[in-house]
């Protein structure tokens, strides 16, 4: 009898689980989570709070992956006068309440990363209930500012940086799209201070930049709404494509929608440049990082030399949500991805997908390089030429002379090596280096770098190029189709020479 009382109580208690209970015991588990560890625990801050309820109350209406979504995310912090860019969001739904509550209190990974702030909401509607903590690292405090200002108004936003970051920049995107850097008026220890303009009615998103020892790293996101009818832009539903064909589609034309409004030329996908970017969006899932720089060091420039491509101008846009159309509007929200959006000298873009899990989750992580490709030259050796010769003058080294002997034995190497469909410096017979010595009596030393690409110019950097003692270069190259290599590629030999 006793026991069946005990369990009685244990039952009547369980139903009686308020939200505000809910919220306590889920904070003091991860308060202690990260106590486990060692790290600070995040203090509770305010407008995390209210956001994390209404995601809670968004899962149970909509399902807790929509919750989660980087774009209720964004909304839900902005609506709740906050301004953490993407805070880390652990969102937990279950029937009956106390299910949810236990399958919170199961979750220990929530202590992964450091967090300065955290909220943690719930809601409970019938025998359901959700969970949402929000985990934040805060690099910035700003003073409080209006999410739904009048238009023509120019309210201040002032804020201060906190140590690791440094020189502060504010970034309007206006609901045409445009982006624009606003002047600061800058105080002691990181402070400053920004007139916003509100021209018109409509969606804006504004963003502040600190600079640290990684350099460039967003502090601060949230949105306005100037005008009665305010927009709510981040709260549409997205259906994600499910084909990586059907993601690269979807975004191209996302990207051409916001060049077309602004009267730009529509770029066009570029098989080479989705191979460079599908590679780098798998090592990052591969390597579990996130950055335009590998661990090995190699940036977008190394990705395209070693791919062959061949370019005038660059740029490379990182983004990371529950799916690709998500991780489009992350990189739309940033200014600086979408001012390569809009440049108008991009003329080609190649897009990478690739998934991890994340708290249990699939995440897309989507890279886009956008280029103009180097032209067709009508003279691409001398254009090769011109090339070794900028290098050069960028390392402050003397220039090369050409050598039509060094010319003429690059040329017949390359030839030799593509019908061997070998790109090797040496091949069977005499020595490349023999024949140089042969054919010139005055050098020391000689080098030779080989390389295949889809132009000349494309001279990949070396030890040989960089090299003080080298007086003169000869560059010879063919182009054709190779079973290992590809088709219509140029095959490049050049061969350094240093004088007695």
């Amino acid at each position: 009898m006793t026991s069946q009382f005990a369990i009685q109580i244990t039952f009547s208690t369980v139903l009686s689980l308020s939200s505000a209970d809910l919220e306590q015991r889920a904070a003091r588990h991860l308060g202690q989570e990260f106590e486990r560890v060692g790290r600070s625990t995040p203090a509770i801050d305010q407008s995390l709070t209210r956001a994390a309820r209404a995601l809670a109350r968004e899962a149970l209406e909509s399902g807790a992956t929509e919750a989660a979504n980087v774009l209720s995310v964004s909304q839900a912090v902005s609506d709740a006068e906050g301004y953490d860019p993407s805070p880390r969001a652990l969102v937990i739904r279950g029937s009956p309440p106390e299910q949810a509550l236990a399958s919170f209190l199961s979750r220990t990974d929530a202590n992964q990363e450091p967090a300065s702030s955290m909220g943690v909401g719930a809601w409970i509607r019938g025998d359901s209930a959700a969970l949402v903590a929000l985990l934040a690292m805060r690099k910035v405090s700003l003073k409080p500012f209006p999410r739904f200002p009048k238009p023509n108004s120019s309210p201040q936003l002032c804020g201060q940086l906190t140590a690791s970051l440094h020189a502060a920049d504010v970034f309007v995107t206006r609901p045409n799209g445009e982006v624009d850097k606003i002047p600061l008026r800058l105080g002691e220890d990181s402070r400053f201070c920004a007139k916003v303009v509100f021209p018109s009615a409509g969606h804006y998103s504004i963003e502040v930049v600190g600079h640290g020892a990684q350099g460039p790293e967003v502090a601060a996101l949230f949105f306005a709404d100037a005008g009665s009818a305010a927009q709510k832009a981040g709260h549409s539903r997205l259906l994600e494509p499910t084909s990586l064909a059907e993601a690269r589609s979807a975004i191209l034309a996302r990207i051409n929608a916001l060049r077309k409004v602004h009267n730009l030329q529509l770029v066009e996908l570029d098989e080479k440049l989705n191979s460079v970017a599908q590679g780098y969006s798998e090592l990052m899932a591969a390597q579990n990082f996130f950055a335009h720089v590998a661990p090995d060091g190699s940036d977008l420039r190394k990705r395209l030399q070693r791919a062959g491509y061949s370019y005038r101008v660059a740029g490379e846009n990182l983004g990371q949500a529950a799916g690709p159309l998500a991780a489009q509007f992350c990189i739309e929200q940033s200014p600086g991805h979408l001012r390569n959006l809009i440049d108008g000298r991009y003329k080609r873009v190649g897009v990478g997908i690739a998934y991890q899990k994340m708290e249990g989750r699939p995440q897309a992580i989507v890279t886009e390089i956008l280029t103009e490709p180097t032209p067709a030259s009508a003279d691409p050796i001398r254009d090769a030429y011109r090339s070794v010769q900028e290098k050069r003058a960028n390392l402050k080294l003397p220039a090369l002379r050409r050598s039509e002997v060094l010319e003429q034995i690059a040329a017949e190497h390359a030839r030799r090596a593509l019908e061997l469909d070998r790109p090797d410096t040496q091949l069977p017979g005499t020595p490349l280096q023999d024949r140089v010595f042969a054919a010139l009596k005055d050098i020391r030393t000689t080098s030779v770098d080989f390389f295949i690409s889809e132009s000349p110019q494309l001279i990949t950097d070396s030890k040989n190029l960089g090299d003080r003692r080298n007086d003169r270069v000869g560059i010879g190259a063919v182009k054709g189709d190779s079973a290992t290599y590809g088709k219509n590629k140029y095959w490049v030999v050049v061969i350094y020479a240093a004088p007695r």
